[in-house]
C-alpha cells in the first residue's frame, strides 16, 4: 500500500506500494518520483492512496477560520460530502459538493442528530434503541402539520404510551403497562374496528364475535342475572313460589315481550262470557217464515240487559259482532186451530254469506199430537240450539225458519218472550 511518512526532520515522503518510488517534500521542495504528488498554487493532487500513521493519528481540515470545510467524494454519477457548515456549526453529510445543500444527516453542537431522508435498517435482527436506561421519558414524536402524535416510554409509570401532542404522558390514547395490560384512556375516545362485519373483526380469546353492534347494544341497560336469562331461555327448574296480586308475568304480545301482572291476568281469565244477546218475535206469525224476516226486536223485558256489542239484524239475517265460538238458541210456541198439526223450528247458517243450510231443528206436535184430542185451539212449545265457529263475521251468519203443516197455524209472538233467539259467545276462536 502506498503511504505518507513524516520523517524526523519534518520532511514528508509519499511511497508507492513496494517502497521503490517516493516523492519527498522538504521545505516546499519536491524531489524524486513526480508521478506520486503534484502541487499546484492552491491544491495538491494525490494519485495514490493516502495513509496517516501513528498511535493517535489526526487529520485536521481547516485552521479555525470562519469558513466551511469539507471532504468531497467525487463520484461518477453522484457526489457526496462530509463537511462542517460553519454558519450553523453543524457537521453535515449530504448529496453533491456544496456544503449546506441537500443534507442527509446533520449533527449540531448538542449532538442532536437530524435526518433529511428515509432510514432503512437492514439485517436479520435490526434494533433501534432509544434511551440509555436513564430515569427519563423517551419518545418518537410525529411532527404533523395540524396535529402531533407520539409513541413514548412514560418512565414514571413504566408504560408505553401512544398519545396526542409531543409531551409523553399527556393526552394518552393507548397505554401498555409492564404486565402487557392495554388501556384505552378515559374520555371521548372511540375504539373502532372498521373491519368488523360478523365475518371479520373483533375476536375474543381467538373466537370471532359474530354479533353486530346493534345486537350487542340490545344488552345496554340490562341488569338481569344469568339465572334470570336462563329462565327466559327455557330453564327447566320449577319453583313453588306462591302467586300474589302484583307479581309480574312476562308475555309475548304479538311478537313483543312485555311485562304484566297476575292481577291483570286474573281479571282477564275471570272475564267469562263477554257477549249475550236475545231477540224476540213481537207479533204472531201465521204460516211459514223462511226466513222470519220481520217483527224482530231485541228483548226489552224486565231484567234483561245486553252483554257486549250484540247482534245486528237485517231482513231476518243475523250478523255476529266478533269471531269466536258462539252458542245459538231458538225457542218458539206454535198455535193450531185444527185437531192435529205440526210446527217445525229451524236454524239455518252460512259460511260464505250466500248459501244457507239447516243446521238444527225441532218439530212441535200440536193438538192430537200433544194429547189434546179434538182441541182446535192448542199450543205447543220447544226449542233447538247449535254451536258455530265464527271465523269471519262477514261470511258466517244465521237466520231462523218456521215451517207450518197447516198454513193457518201461527208462531206466537209478543213483547214477552214466547218465540225468541239467543246468542252467547263462549270463547275466542
Amino acid at each position: 500500500m502506498a503511504e505518507i511518512r513524516i520523517n524526523a526532520t519534518g520532511g514528508l515522503k509519499l511511497y508507492d506500494a513496494d517502497d521503490s518510488h517516493y516523492a519527498q517534500i522538504v521545505a516546499g521542495t519536491i524531489s524524486s518520483n513526480v508521478d506520486a504528488l503534484t502541487l499546484g498554487s492552491s491544491s495538491a493532487d494525490f494519485n495514490i492512496p493516502v495513509k496517516v500513521l501513528g498511535t493517535t493519528p489526526t487529520l485536521t481540515i481547516g485552521d479555525a477560520g470562519a469558513e466551511d470545510t469539507k471532504i468531497v467524494f467525487d463520484g461518477n454519477a453522484q457526489d457526496f460530502y462530509i463537511a462542517l457548515d460553519d454558519s450553523a456549526d453543524d457537521l453535515l453529510i449530504g448529496l453533491g459538493s456544496t456544503v449546506g445543500t441537500t443534507p442527509a444527516i446533520s449533527i449540531d453542537e448538542n449532538l442532536k442528530v437530524t435526518t433529511y431522508g428515509d432510514i432503512v435498517m437492514t439485517g436479520t435482527t435490526p434494533t433501534l434503541t432509544i434511551g440509555d436506561a436513564g430515569a427519563e421519558d423517551t419518545a418518537i414524536v410525529f411532527d404533523g402539520n395540524a396535529q402531533d402524535f407520539y409513541v413514548g416510554l412514560d418512565d414514571s409509570a413504566d408504560d408505553l404510551v401512544i398519545g396526542l401532542g409531543s409531551s409523553v404522558g399527556t393526552t394518552p390514547a393507548i397505554s401498555i403497562n409492564s404486565d402487557r395490560d392495554v388501556t384505552i384512556s378515559d374520555g371521548a375516545i372511540d375504539f373502532d374496528i372498521a373491519s368488523h362485519d360478523t365475518s371479520n373483526g373483533l375476536k375474543l380469546g381467538g373466537t370471532l364475535v359474530t354479533a353486530t353492534a346493534a345486537e350487542l347494544n340490545i344488552m345496554d341497560g340490562v341488569t338481569s342475572t344469568a339465572a334470570e336469562i336462563n329462565l327466559i331461555d327455557g330453564g327447566t327448574a320449577r319453583g313453588t313460589t306462591a302467586l300474589a296480586d302484583g307479581d309480574g308475568i312476562l308475555i309475548n304480545d304479538a311478537g313483543t315481550m312485555r311485562m304484566t301482572n297476575v292481577t291483570t291476568v286474573k281479571t282477564y281469565m275471570a272475564g267469562g262470557i263477554t257477549e249475550f244477546d236475545e231477540w224476540i218475535l213481537t207479533t204472531f206469525l201465521t204460516g211459514d217464515g223462511t226466513p222470519i224476516d220481520g217483527n224482530l226486536s231485541r228483548s226489552a223485558h224486565t231484567g234483561f240487559a245486553l252483554l257486549g256489542t250484540g247482534m245486528s239484524e237485517s231482513s231476518g239475517i243475523f250478523t255476529f259482532p266478533s269471531t269466536g265460538y258462539w252458542w245459538v238458541n231458538y225457542n218458539g210456541i206454535g198455535r193450531t186451530y185444527d185437531a192435529a198439526d205440526r210446527t217445525t223450528l229451524q236454524i239455518h247458517a252460512t259460511t260464505d254469506d250466500s248459501t244457507y243450510s239447516n243446521i238444527s231443528n225441532i218439530t212441535l206436535g200440536i193438538g192430537a199430537y200433544s194429547g189434546n184430542v179434538g182441541d182446535t185451539n192448542s199450543y205447543a212449545g220447544g226449542g233447538t240450539s247449535a254451536m258455530l265457529d265464527v271465523t269471519n263475521t262477514s261470511n258466517v251468519k244465521v237466520r231462523f225458519h218456521v215451517v207450518q203443516e197447516n198454513t193457518s197455524n201461527s208462531l206466537v209472538g209478543s213483547a214477552v218472550p214466547h218465540t225468541y233467539m239467543q246468542f252467547m259467545k263462549l270463547a275466542d276462536t
